[in-house]
This record gives C-alpha cells, sequence and structure tokens, in this order.
C-alpha cells in the first residue's frame, strides 16, 4: 500500500507549503521545467523535501479517488527527480536517488491497481535497484516485501516466503516494515498450507504493528492492528477456511482509517468472497455492492476483477433478491479505463 510520507503528516499539503520548500529559481518545477533548472543551476538539497511532499499529496489523492489520474503526474514527476539527481553529486545524489526509488514504487503500485501489472514489475524492479544503489536499507526492506505481496497474486506464489525473508534479511529497523514483511512470510505459509506457522508470522505481524504508534506516518505507516486483520482474513480464505476469514474481515473493516478508501474497498470484496464461499448469499451480496461502489469512485481495476469473481460465486444464489440487486448493479457498471 502507497503512503503519505513523514514530511508532511496529514496528507494535507497546500500548493504555498510546496512552494515555500522550493529553492530560488526551482519553482518551475511544478509547471514542468525540472530539466532546464537541473541543467543549469546548482540542485538545492531543498528539493528532496519538495519531492516528498508533492508525494504525499498524491498518495493522499490515490486513497481517496484512485490512480487513474494520479500516474501521469507520477511518471511526469519521476522524470523531473531523474534530472536533478543526474547533476546532484554526493550525499544529495544519494538522497535524490533514493527519492526517486519511492516514487518508482508509487508508479508500480498506481500500475498495479490500475490492471498493467507488467509495469508495476518494471516499476518495483527500478525501485528495489535504486534503493540498493543509495544505501537506503529501509526502503530495500520494504520493495522486497512488496515484491513478496505481488508475488502471491501470480504464478511465482512459490517466491512469497523467500522474498519476504529477504525482506527480513534486509535489516530494517521500522517496526512498520517488519510487520508488512511478517505478513508477507504468513502469506508464504499458506502457499505451503503450513496453518503453524501462518499463525505465527500473524501474531509477529500483530505484535509489531500494535507497537507502533498510531500517529506515525512514515514507511509502513499503513501496516496497523486493522491492516494485519484483514491480511490474516485473506489467509484463512487461501486456506480454505471462510468462516473464520469472515471474523477476520469483519473486525479489519471495523477499525479501517477513513482516508483509505480503496483499500476498503479491496477487503469488502474479499469479505464477500468469503461470505459466498461460506454460503451467505445476502452478506456476501451486500458487501459485494459496496466495494462496487467504491471501485467506481477510484477506478480500481484490481477491485473490480475481485468483484466479477465474487460474482461469478453467486451464480448459484440468483433467485435471493440482495443477489440481484448486486448483479444488475454490477451490470450497469460503467467498465474501468
Amino acid at each position: 500500500m502507497a503512503e503519505v510520507d513523514r514530511h508532511k503528516r496529514d496528507g494535507h499539503v497546500s500548493r504555498r507549503a510546496l512552494l515555500q520548500v522550493l529553492p530560488t529559481g526551482v519553482v518551475a518545477s511544478l509547471t514542468g521545467a525540472d530539466r532546464v533548472a537541473a541543467r543549469t543551476a546548482e540542485v538545492n538539497p531543498a528539493i528532496v523535501e519538495h519531492f516528498a511532499a508533492l508525494r504525499s499529496v498524491l498518495v493522499e489523492s490515490d486513497n481517496r479517488v484512485g490512480g487513474a489520474a494520479v500516474l501521469p503526474t507520477a511518471r511526469q514527476q519521476l522524470g523531473h527527480i531523474a534530472a536533478y539527481r543526474r547533476t546532484a553529486r554526493g550525499v544529495l545524489h544519494d538522497a535524490l536517488l533514493s527519492t526517486e526509488a519511492r516514487w518508482a514504487e508509487f508508479a508500480g503500485w498506481l500500475s498495479d491497481d490500475l490492471g498493467d501489472r507488467d509495469a508495476g514489475a518494471w516499476w518495483l524492479a527500478q525501485a528495489l535497484t535504486m534503493a540498493q544503489e543509495a544505501g537506503d536499507v529501509e526502503f530495500s526492506a520494504y520493495v522486497f516485501a512488496r515484491m513478496a505481496q505481488r508475488a502471491t497474486d501470480a504464478a511465482d506464489q512459490d517466491r512469497v516466503l523467500g522474498l519476504a525473508r529477504a525482506a527480513e534479511r534486509a535489516g530494517g529497523s521500522r517496526k512498520q516494515v517488519q510487520a508488512f514483511a511478517a505478513v508477507q512470510r504468513a502469506h508464504g505459509h499458506t502457499v505451503d498450507g503450513d496453518i503453524a506457522a501462518f499463525r505465527a508470522a500473524v501474531d509477529d505481524a500483530q505484535h509489531l504493528a500494535a507497537t507502533t504508534g498510531e500517529d506515525d506516518h512514515g514507511l509502513g505507516s499503513f501496516c496497523t492492528t486493522a491492516y494485519v486483520s484483514a491480511q490474516e482474513g485473506e489467509g484463512w480464505l487461501r486456506l480454505g477456511r471462510p468462516r473464520t476469514a469472515i471474523g477476520c474481515f469483519d473486525r479489519a473493516l471495523k477499525e479501517w482509517p477513513e482516508p483509505y478508501q480503496r483499500e476498503r474497498g479491496r477487503y469488502l470484496a474479499r469479505a464477500a468472497a468469503a461470505h459466498a464461499a461460506a454460503n451467505e448469499p445476502e452478506q456476501a451480496a451486500d458487501a459485494a455492492l459496496a466495494a462496487l461502489n467504491l471501485a467506481r469512485l477510484t477506478r480500481s481495476t484490481r477491485i473490480h476483477r475481485q468483484i466479477n469473481a465474487v460474482s461469478h460465486q453467486l451464480t448459484a444464489f440468483s433467485a435471493e433478491p440482495a443477489v440481484q440487486r448486486f448483479q444488475t448493479a454490477l451490470a450497469t457498471s460503467p467498465p474501468m479505463a
């Protein structure tokens, strides 16, 4: 999950605030002239703060309305960051490289949510290379965990556990990043059907998530106890225990942070899948309909695909009024771009 950077903790950064962190002569970066500025003037270290603040604004927008309108801007800003990085030297060069890695991971996240997994994989690989080149241990650990997260939905599920362990070996010190890696380790154990190891990894993740401050908005801050509960639900669903999964999803959704609307839609769709697997069509249809509304709002291809899967699960219950309402809404929903 992309997240708000620690530089702008509440996620609401005004244009005036962005301008205040820019060095003289670099205001043009908001109008597309970064490449020229980078070639003609010494790079001011304040530009790193500027890109962190700008990314925070875009992450907040993505959380609420989805990535369709955000990804073009992210790609554009990646070009600007690269132009400054090519001019900078020393510590500032590495800081810009680390910044570029964070933006590349963000572009990968957006690409995945919009259904372009090839682009998502490419951006994530770029992020890992840049983070390691910059010596950014914390972000390297985070990107390994993100790679494990993606592998759970791909043909390479056998790599989930290895990538999760790579994230843990990377040596990140942030509890949230460690919790995120433990979640991926839990998913790796579900691939092997190892329930005892799955439970132990979930317990590790919950403990780590619970020891972090609620006002921490740094790397991995999305990995709250509610997030871990939702991920536990995913694991139980994969292990063929939908009723246990339902309890986890219910617990997570009750505590879900308001800004993360797109992710709320994702876990409503997964809760719907669990209800359908447990032969509870009315609850499944209601959850799927709520997820559909958020998929429309955020233009999330990923959520829409999960909802389509639930629709297939509910085929046997087409006479149920709640299922009919859901199927009608899905049939009239505009296609995702």
